[in-house]
């Protein structure tokens, strides 16, 4: 997507100015998120921290960068356009009929071993793993109703806005406005999205979930497919966590062992997403040039 508003000259200065934001962010938030935590870790004090977080390392230098950089900050960050109904009823099928292939990428993500030479950095990054996974159990919190809708509205809500704003929005866009084309920008950003989260042992199907939310961005001209998608996405995964916690044992609490099992269905769900993928390149009608 070309379409970019009139931009303060100095690409590298450009992003220099989003990552300088954003290294600023994470030092205030960490500071803030360390006096929320001192007492210790409770879901209440996870829950604020991780809003501090979205705020201070996300939302807030997508915003501050794109305002200096441009007069059309909302054409940068393209929260000036919506997007068609198809289109989303159809990205919604791609990301259900992807769970078999994407549970099978999950499992082969966390099987994998480094050599010998290398068993501290893999004890480490397994650690690192495990205290991650432990953090969005206690961020889950309970079993109650309540519970689940703080969920979703953190974990999903929050942080599909957040990270599509700062990822797909900012970062991104600002990579796409200089000499490289949109496939380089796409997944570079899908990797720094990754790769931020640092969650080794489920790398590779964020990145090709950052992927998809890029192609989504470029080819529909708005963040809002990527944000709702990506709310989706983890909502679904909230939803799925928290019932296996009321109901263990029910298909729903299952569904991340679909495609783990047998070879074939994780192979039928990656050639029907590639398929539908496709179509969707196809049917989404990019709205470039197109402005309120």
């Amino acid at each position: 997507m070309n379409d970019f508003p009139r931009l303060k000259p100095g690409y590298i200065q450009r992003i220099f100015q989003l990552l300088l934001f954003t290294f600023f962010g994470l030092i205030v938030a960490g500071l803030i998120m360390g006096l929320i935590t001192r007492g210790g870790v409770t879901t209440l004090s996870l829950r604020i921290a991780t809003i501090v977080q979205d705020l201070l390392i996300f939302i807030v230098p997508a915003i501050l960068t794109s305002v200096l950089v441009t007069d059309r900050p909302d054409r940068l960050l393209a929260t000036d356009r919506g997007f068609q109904p198809s289109v989303l009823i159809l990205s919604v099928v791609i990301m259900i009929v992807s769970i078999p292939a994407m549970n099978a990428l999950v499992a082969w993500n966390e099987s994998i071993s480094l050599p010998q030479s290398l068993n501290g950095l893999e004890n480490w990054m397994r650690t690192s793993e495990n205290t991650a996974r432990d953090s969005i159990n206690i961020l889950m919190g309970g079993t109650s109703i309540a519970d689940l809708i703080i969920s979703l509205l953190t974990i999903a809500v929050m942080a599909g806005f957040s990270e599509e704003l700062f990822f797909r929005g900012a970062l991104q866009r600002l990579i796409a406005s200089g000499r490289l084309n949109h496939h380089t920008a796409i997944w570079l950003t899908a990797f720094l999205f990754s790769a931020f989260h640092v969650q080794f042992f489920g790398f590779f199907p964020r990145l090709l979930l950052g992927a998809f939310f890029g192609y989504l961005l470029y080819w529909s001209g708005s963040i809002w497919l990527p944000v709702t998608i990506h709310i989706l996405n983890n909502a679904m995964v909230v939803v799925s966590e928290w019932y296996s916690k009321v109901n263990p044992g029910s298909i729903l609490a299952e569904v991340d062992k679909f495609g783990t099992v047998s070879f074939w269905p994780a192979a039928i769900s990656a050639i029907a997403t590639a398929a539908l993928i496709v179509i969707l390149s196809g049917m989404s009608g990019r709205i470039v040039g197109k402005t309120k």
